[in-house]
């Protein structure tokens, strides 16, 4: 009975797969796939191979469907700048760039708060070794791919809105993936504390990390 649920399940696949490839082309379809094998390696090791994949892939998407990226494109950006401005962000810093490398991790930095759209990415920013400008500081960060590692000291308040369309979200110890999915939470007594950050991180693809210290 396995074997034959086995080969049901072979034979769907196999005819998804006809069906897709011949609407959308098998090119575009192959690339789906193997962007989904790279971020699901990406995110076991971090193996840089899988990175390197996963932009191949992308780039092929890119030549391939360009009027359905420019779409995909032009919505992100009318979303970023929906919320590019939201309420308590004050005059922080706000850009939009093809691809964005930003790493704060190794010594003092200065926190201010902050907006930014980028197709592909890289962000690492370690809050503890941040001086903040603000008492509560804002920190929007959307694009079409990106990889997100902020760690945060528990004595601040942490208010989290985070969304991928394909990837994971991961906040402490827990991590979550997949299709469409969304992480909201806040802390029990953010208003009270003498810090507070809020972070709205919004992708495509993502793979993202919030580590509370």
């Amino acid at each position: 009975m396995k074997r034959m649920s086995n080969h049901a399940l072979l034979f769907i696949g196999a005819g998804l797969y006809l069906a897709l490839g011949g609407i959308a082309g098998f090119v575009t379809i192959n690339a789906i796939l193997l962007l989904w094998l790279a971020i699901d390696r990406f995110r076991q090791d971090r193996n840089r191979l899988a990175m390197i994949l996963i932009a191949v892939c992308a780039l092929v998407l890119v030549v391939q469907q360009i009027g359905f990226v420019i779409v995909i494109v032009l919505i992100s950006l009318g979303i970023y700048y929906l919320r590019a401005r939201p309420q308590g962000a004050g005059n922080g810093e706000s850009r939009h760039r093809l691809v964005l490398n930003m790493r704060q991790d190794r010594q003092s930095w200065v926190l201010h708060s902050m907006s930014f759209w980028h197709a592909f990415g890289e962000i690492r920013l370690d809050l503890s070794l941040a001086i903040p400008e603000e008492k509560e500081t804002v920190i929007v960060l959307q694009g079409i791919v990106g990889n997100i590692d902020l760690i945060v000291p528990e004595d601040y308040g942490l208010d989290v809105e985070a969304s991928t369309l394909l990837g994971q979200v991961g906040l402490g110890k827990q991590t979550e993936g997949g299709f469409l999915h969304r992480v909201r939470w806040r802390s029990p007594d953010y208003e009270s504390k003498e810090q507070k950050v809020k972070l709205q991180l919004f992708y495509l693809v993502g793979n993202i990390r919030i580590r509370p210290i």
